[in-house]
């Protein structure tokens, strides 16, 4: 098999953060790579909230879910937001939560690439967020991603340090691969 690229095989979703402050420069450069992802039509159907300030940061905590609490340790949160009629439909398939995921994995891999931990998480209060951050009503936040430097994994609680230990599996290629039909 041909090889894959280093940063898409060594991505991992990790929770342990350092405090390190993560550069300008660096954050631009991951939210850039963000910004080329494809998308249905050329609709380009995100953007990109991003928060480096402590005190802004410790207010959007409190939309935090208890098990995301990890995520507190990451001194940059980015929320990918998607306007809901912004995007593409075709087919009667909302393509803008495709074009939402590509921009995120673009934006996780080229974290990697830098060195840096990215993780996208699910686990958070939508309407406090919105309503911190003036999110207007049109707009969803389809994920929020913590991004940092690798940290201490010690200082996980133990419910956390489990998560942390599971080894990074996939299925086997050939139950999720059918060629020429199912």
């Amino acid at each position: 098999m041909v090889q894959l690229l280093e940063e898409i095989k060594n991505r991992k979703s990790g929770r342990a953060f350092s405090d390190e402050p993560v550069t300008e420069e660096m954050i631009d450069s991951i939210l850039e790579a963000g910004r080329w992802a494809p998308s249905c039509s050329n609709t380009q159907a995100w953007e990109f909230v991003v928060l480096t300030d402590k005190e802004t940061l410790s207010k959007a905590h409190e939309g935090l879910s208890r098990g995301n609490a990890w995520g507190k340790r990451a001194p940059v949160m980015v929320l990918v937001v998607t306007e809901q009629s912004g995007g593409c439909t075709s087919h009667g398939l909302p393509y803008y939560m495709m074009d939402v995921g590509l921009a995120t994995e673009n934006i996780l891999l080229q974290a990697v690439h830098l060195g840096l931990l990215a993780h996208p998480t699910a686990g958070w209060d939508e309407q406090i967020l919105r309503d911190m951050l003036n999110i207007p009503d049109e707009y969803r936040i389809a994920t929020v991603i913590f991004i940092g430097y690798e940290g201490d994994f010690d200082k996980l609680d133990e419910r956390t340090k489990e998560k942390e230990r599971k080894p990074r599996t996939r299925k086997a290629f050939t139950d999720i691969v059918h060629r020429d039909g199912w």
